[in-house]
């Protein structure tokens, strides 16, 4: 039931954390104050949905999100 599967689930979670303890970081941005935890870097899109009626519309768009 519900109950089985959060178990296993914290279970696994514990595991996991468990396992990221021995992992040190020797990056120069290292994570301060956190030792042995890793810093992780997000790559983040951000795309634009341009598939408007007119090219005046699509270039107004792109003027209020990439401004230069």
């Amino acid at each position: 039931s519900l109950d089985k599967a959060v178990s296993a689930l914290e279970m696994e979670l514990a595991v996991a954390r468990t396992g990221e303890t021995g992992s040190t970081s020797s990056s120069a941005g290292g994570s301060a104050g956190r030792p042995g935890r890793v810093l992780q870097r997000a790559f983040v899109v951000i795309g634009i949905n341009t598939a408007f009626s007119s090219k005046k519309r699509r270039d107004s768009v792109r003027e209020t999100w990439m401004p230069t």
